[in-house]
């Protein structure tokens, strides 16, 4: 390995961003139904943007590695935290509906 640190933060990450594939999957359902009963261009670009998360996922745990093997330790920080984007918002979500909801 090239670096184990660097490495082990790759696996913990990217770890964990799987491991919220099933939240953000419940996630996804509430958004498409609440959604689809609106109909309006920007709710189906919010539907489209949280679809997403799969997809930017693997590009961003892919980019990350070749960016590992490369050296390139900016690169890959940058990319590997991209899913945060999309994790954050959700969490924050579910927090507040736990704290707030009655």
């Amino acid at each position: 390995m090239k670096n184990a640190k660097v490495a082990l933060l790759l696996f913990g990450s990217q770890f964990f961003y799987l491991l919220f594939l099933p939240i953000w999957f419940t996630f996804y359902g509430v958004s498409l139904m609440n959604i689809e009963q609106d109909g309006s261009f920007a709710g189906r670009m919010v539907l489209y943007a949280v679809g997403s998360y799969p997809v930017i996922l693997m590009i961003a745990i892919v980019i990350s590695w070749m960016s590992y093997h490369k050296y390139n330790w900016k690169k890959m920080l940058l990319v590997n935290s991209l899913p945060i984007v999309w994790i954050a918002p959700i969490l924050f979500t579910f927090i507040f509906a736990t704290m707030f909801g009655g």
